[in-house]
Order: structure tokens, then C-alpha cells, then sequence
């Protein structure tokens, strides 16, 4: 006769099979929920990844100014202008290692790009304190729910996206920006511009 005991050691693994599926679920619902906290660079590196799109369109989009949310700026205002789109927020790391680099090159180029921050998944207050912080002076627009992210197919940030005068992607840089990343991506901009002119330079929003 088998005792009560042993039928419960057997049934004991299927409880433990129902809980692993349970955890497994979870871990892959949160990833999806929460696409701005995957990994933008392979473990153990901080390189950013380079990707050609190959000349897609670029999601159109039109947010308020971060610092004044009277003030809208959409992609569809620069049509005829190389622009630089960089998504951040102010808790990623790794956007405070390029917020540097993004302003000295904004600062140095001109006019001939132009560079709009995208505030993603982020508070206004946290967001401002951050600009305030690395000095930032291009425009920078808020999407406290992330849906222009969403429509870019992000999955991580920093991700800064290279959009030529007609509106069509020409490379998108995962992770944080290098000096030699963004230049190469603001070399690429201009080639593609037919006439660069530093006199279509457009008021960047106030932070």
C-alpha cells in the first residue's frame, strides 16, 4: 500500500512547474511593458550599436516643448533641414555620458542640423533639472508616455535617429553616442542636405 507522503513527493514537481511558468511570464510581460529599460549594448560593452534603415520614412511627430508646453515642435516644421532626433530621459545613464558631446556638437555646428531632444517616459521637473544640468540649448520636447518612441520602434535608450531634408531615416545609433559615432552621423546629414544654410537655423525651443 502507498502512504499519503509518497503521492505528495510526486505531485510536488508539478507545483514547481506551474511556478516557474508563472515567473517566466512575468519576466517577459515587463519586457514588453517596459521597453526603455532593456540593455542597449552588449554585456560588458559600452559600444553603440550603428544601423542603417536604409531610407524608411521617418514617424511623423509633433510634442510640446519640454520648458514651455505652450510651445509645440513637430518633424513635419523641419522638412528641408538634416535633423538629429536623440531619445533621452534623465534617469538613463547613458544619456548623461553623451548629453556633452550632443551640445559642444550643436554648439560647433552651426546651424546646418538640427537637433531636437525627445524627453521619454520621464517627469517634467526631473527632465528640466537634467538640461539644466549638462546646459543643453536645442530644442528639447516632452513625451512623458513615450509614444514617439513607440512609433520609432525603440526598445532602448539613448537611441539618436539621423533624419535626412526629405524626412527619410538614413541611420539610427542605439546606445550612447561616441565622439566618432556622432560625427560620422552629422557628416552623413550633410551629405545628404542639397543646400545646407545656416540662415534656416530654427529658435530652438526654450528649456
Amino acid at each position: 500500500m502507498r502512504s499519503r507522503g509518497s503521492g505528495a513527493r510526486r505531485r510536488r514537481p508539478r507545483w514547481w512547474a506551474v511556478a516557474i511558468g508563472l515567473v517566466l511570464s512575468a519576466t517577459a510581460v515587463a519586457l514588453v511593458v517596459r521597453p526603455s529599460l532593456v540593455q542597449t549594448s552588449a554585456p560588458g560593452t559600452s559600444a553603440p550599436k550603428l544601423v542603417t534603415f536604409g531610407g524608411g520614412p521617418a514617424p511623423q511627430f509633433a510634442l510640446p516643448g519640454l520648458g514651455d508646453a505652450s510651445a509645440t515642435l513637430s518633424l513635419t516644421q523641419l522638412r528641408g533641414r538634416p535633423v538629429l532626433v536623440n531619445f533621452w530621459a534623465s534617469w538613463c545613464v547613458d544619456c548623461r555620458k553623451e548629453a556633452p558631446l550632443l551640445e559642444a556638437a550643436y554648439r560647433h555646428d552651426g546651424g546646418r542640423v538640427a537637433f531636437v531632444g525627445v524627453d521619454t517616459n520621464d517627469t517634467r521637473s526631473a527632465a528640466l533639472s537634467f538640461l539644466h544640468q549638462f546646459g543643453v540649448t536645442y530644442s528639447s520636447v516632452y513625451d512623458p508616455h513615450g509614444t514617439a518612441a513607440t512609433a520609432y520602434g525603440l526598445f532602448g535608450l539613448p537611441t539618436t535617429v539621423f533624419v535626412s531634408p526629405e524626412g527619410r531615416i538614413l541611420e539610427r545609433n542605439v546606445g550612447a553616442l561616441t565622439s566618432g559615432s556622432l560625427t560620422r552621423g552629422i557628416a552623413l546629414l550633410l551629405r545628404s542636405a542639397r543646400r545646407p544654410s545656416p540662415a534656416r537655423r530654427h529658435a530652438p525651443l526654450r528649456p
